[in-house]
């Protein structure tokens, strides 16, 4: 039961190191990463085509809801490619966005882990935006890998990165991973999204960075076999009988 709990803590400990770094990134306000590019271009074409609103005047369509439409798009991708989905691919759903709205001071007025950039002058500030967005990109991509070891499932875009990994055998998971978000990218700007100078640095060196880092820890997708909600399940019933 203790492997398990341990599991369940790496699992949490990776998604909220994860969702720092996409926090850093936000503050920054240099561009956001491609994902985020696509949720705010979908937002923007799916609110501006059909215009619809809720009864207290804001739109339906917000960023929130686009991050959750297309993830979960991804996510029958996914399964439809016999990716393992498990706790983690839907507790990460759930957790990223509230964990970087707390860093960012958007879910608690008055309080934020980090500085926010966001409307400020460029002149004033490039330095420190730019300091930000580069390291961001570290524990992004340790987070990615601490929650991932975890085996408890992929988030749905991590998933479809594992998916093509595993068909593109002579391509280095840094590699699989900027030409996904490359197709992000390039399809959120399309619709409306907003594009900077950081998005081309994440474009170009969260690949790397990840690589380098998966390559220090001897982590290798190829190999990831995640848990299955019910084998999870099971596994949770097999240790409380054995204390039984």
């Amino acid at each position: 039961m203790k492997t398990i709990i341990k599991r369940f803590v790496r699992l949490l400990i990776g998604l909220c190191v994860m969702s720092f770094g996409s926090a850093m990134a936000l503050v920054a306000d240099l561009g956001m990463e491609p994902w985020d590019v696509l949720n705010d271009g979908m937002a923007k074409f799916l609110q501006g085509t059909f215009d619809i609103r809720l009864s207290n005047g804001a739109d339906l369509f917000t960023f929130g809801r686009a991050n959750i439409m297309i993830g979960l798009t991804i996510l029958l991708i996914d399964v439809l490619f016999r990716e393992k989905v498990g706790f983690g691919t839907f507790i990460n759903i759930l957790l990223c966005g509230n964990v970087v709205d707390f860093c960012t001071g958007d879910m608690i007025p008055g309080f934020a882990l980090l500085p926010d950039f966001r409307g400020l002058p460029m002149t004033e500030s490039f330095l420190p935006r730019l300091a930000l967005c580069v390291l961001s990109l570290i524990p992004a991509a340790y987070g990615m890998y601490i929650y991932m070891s975890a085996r408890l499932g992929s988030g749905p875009r991590d998933g479809l990165m594992c998916v093509v990994k595993r068909r593109s055998a002579r391509i280095p998971v840094g590699g699989v991973r900027v030409i996904l978000e490359g197709c992000a990218l390039t399809l959120g700007w399309l619709l409306g999204g907003a594009v900077g100078l950081g998005t081309i640095i994440l474009v170009c060196l969260s690949g790397p960075v990840m690589q380098v880092i998966f390559k220090l820890h001897k982590f290798d997708v190829r190999e990831l076999r995640n848990e299955t909600i019910p084998e999870t399940i099971s596994a949770v019933r097999g240790a409380l009988a054995k204390k039984t």
